[in-house]
C-alpha cells in the first residue's frame, strides 16, 4: 500500500536524488544545501499550505518528508 501512494505523486525531479530534491547542484556548499532547504520548507510544508484541500495538504506533507531526507543525505554526506 505504501509503494502505490508514493506512485500517486508525481514529482518535477527524481526522488532517488537528493541534490535533484533540493535544486541545488552536487558541489553545492553547505550554506547553499541550507538555504535550499528553508526555501523548499517554507514553499511546500504541509502547515503553509492552510487554504489547500486535503489532497494538496497530503501531497505536500508528502514533498515535505522528501525534502527533509534529502537534506539529511547531503548533511550525512557532507560531513565525511
Amino acid at each position: 500500500k505504501q509503494k502505490a501512494k508514493e506512485e500517486e505523486y508525481k514529482w518535477d525531479f527524481d526522488v532517488n536524488d537528493p541534490y535533484s530534491v533540493l535544486g541545488v547542484s552536487r558541489g553545492a556548499s553547505k550554506e547553499e544545501v541550507s538555504k535550499a532547504f528553508r526555501r523548499e520548507m517554507l514553499k511546500h510544508h504541509p502547515d503553509v499550505q492552510s487554504n489547500s484541500s486535503e489532497k494538496e495538504k497530503r501531497r505536500a506533507t508528502e514533498r515535505s518528508k522528501l525534502i527533509s531526507d534529502a537534506y539529511r543525505k547531503i548533511k550525512a554526506t557532507q560531513k565525511r
